[in-house]
């Protein structure tokens, strides 16, 4: 607890020249060099009072920095705490709270309060761009490197919403390829937001199904033209494969909530009168799959077997119904029953809901600060792989070789000089043939990365080891 007040502290105090120009004045200084001088008493009142003031002004509710102090976890000292990065348009409130970045990654916590109203949820999505220049060759341009949002397919990435604090916490993305480097300036810009838009990633049992063939409906002509149908290749069944017979389920025959969501849940799921395996969706008043005029795009759904990543059943057609979807699963029969029972059901995609959109203009400018990579002193054989390059930071390591796609699998070890060990697993990566043009011998340029389950002081590293092989540290 002690720590963590500690921590608290330090994340709402001013900047230490803020501190210092308030001391200053409060001695004496050229703002104040015609008052009477305070007694250390009054002194000491007036900076607590200024700071009470300036933490109760600049930061974010107690119960929002606690959930990104969850989200840091053990990355919390490492972080960034950014001071004054907030505006207001529109009677909402955008802060950036904080950030997390190497030479790799910038990792930056956002958060949204509406001042005036009651107008976010946890369905908000945001519409803007977050920028970061890139260092380049000085007589280049300087494009910017950011992450950017449009409508649904934010990768501005939902955390919480604090109903009390009316405010929401995001976070968002940078990433650095290969030589790129962050630099100081960031700039954050929305231009809007809004809760109607959802986008579902749910899961249901399939244990419960039996072979009793549940009560079924006719297609409707309108309704057979909307089917899915436009990638039925891809979805692994033909035509052939569709029953003759065009039913769906009738509604609510043994419903089931869906975890997470309330805008929709399973109505009916067992086998129709087609003698096939059908879920039928149920949709809250105002909300319809899809993010556009097309109902269906973008709304998919699966099988899988529980605890198996290799069979999976991703042939499906979908068909509005009133008040929902009904989805076909057409190679699944009543004699596929025992496997089916051990499988779940997936569902996802995005769909619209009612709600609020709010358009503005928040922009902010900040500073980032970030830790740097080192590169260590050594290259030469790892794993029958000749290695050119490996930097690491305290929160990453890169690695620069002629790896054909091994190393994107292994995970990568941090030795401690007290013997302890923190893993690091493969992130983003590339690799490519640089003699491609040529009949010679492929000549490959890999890009491998790896991010940290935990801080590594620098200090304290001995060693990192990949393969069971080890990679000296200097």
């Amino acid at each position: 607890m002690k720590d963590r007040y500690r921590h608290e502290m330090d994340l709402r105090r001013p900047r230490q020249e803020k501190l210092d120009a308030l001391y200053e004045m409060i001695e004496g200084g050229t703002e104040m060099k015609h008052a009477k001088r305070l007694s250390g008493r009054a002194a000491a009142i007036l900076v607590c009072a200024a700071l009470a003031i300036t933490a109760a002004a600049a930061a974010a509710a107690p119960a929002v920095w606690e959930k990104l102090w969850e989200q840091l976890g053990a990355f919390a000292p490492y972080a960034q705490t950014i001071d004054g990065a907030v505006c207001r348009d529109q009677g909402i409130e955008v802060q950036v709270l904080s950030a997390l970045s190497d030479d790799l990654e910038a990792r930056f916590y956002l958060a949204v309060r509406d001042m005036e109203g009651d107008r976010l949820n946890e369905y908000l999505t945001l519409e803007g761009q977050l920028e970061n220049e890139a260092k380049r060759d000085p007589d280049a341009e300087l494009p910017r490197i950011s992450v950017s949002t449009v409508g649904g397919s934010s990768q501005f990435e939902f955390i919480s919403y604090d109903p009390e604090a009316k405010t929401a916490l995001f976070c968002a993305s940078i990433l650095y390829w290969k030589d790129e480097q962050p630099t100081q300036d960031a700039h954050l810009s929305l231009t809007g937001m809004t809760t109607q838009e959802g986008y579902l990633y749910g899961e249901a049992s399939c244990a419960s199904v039996t072979g009793r063939i549940l009560e079924s409906l006719p297609v409707e002509e309108q309704d057979q033209a909307n089917q899915k149908i436009d990638h039925v290749s891809s979805l692994g069944y033909t035509e052939a494969d569709l029953p003759s017979l065009k039913v769906v389920l009738a509604a609510e025959q043994n419903p089931m909530p869906m975890e997470g969501t309330e805008d929709m849940w399973i109505s009916s799921m067992g086998f129709a009168d087609d003698g096939r395996f059908h879920i039928r969706l149920g949709f809250a008043e105002g909300v319809a799959a899809g993010s556009d005029s097309d109902s269906l795009r973008g709304f998919f759904s699966d099988l899988f077997l529980s605890g198996s990543t290799d069979k999976w059943q991703y042939a499906h057609q979908i068909t509005p119904v009133p008040g929902g979807l009904d989805i076909l699963f057409p190679l699944i029969k009543l004699e596929d029953l025992e496997f089916l029972q051990d499988c779940q059901a997936r569902f996802y995609g995005d769909y619209t809901r009612p709600g609020t959109e709010v358009r503005g203009a928040w922009d902010i400018d900040f500073q980032l600060e970030y830790h740097p990579s080192v590169t260590l002193d050594w290259t030469g054989d790892l794993a029958g792989r000749q290695v050119r390059r490996v930097t690491v930071s305290p929160l990453s390591v890169t690695m620069y070789s002629n790896d054909v796609g091994g190393f994107h699998r292994a995970v990568l070890y941090a030795v401690k000089k007290d013997g302890s060990t923190v893993a690091a697993e493969p992130d983003t990566g590339s690799y490519s043939n640089s003699n491609w043009e040529t009949d010679g011998e492929p000549i490959w340029d890999t890009y491998n990365t790896w991010k940290f389950e935990a801080p590594v002081d620098l200090e304290e590293l001995a060693c990192l080891t990949l393969m069971d092989q080890t990679i000296p540290v200097h």
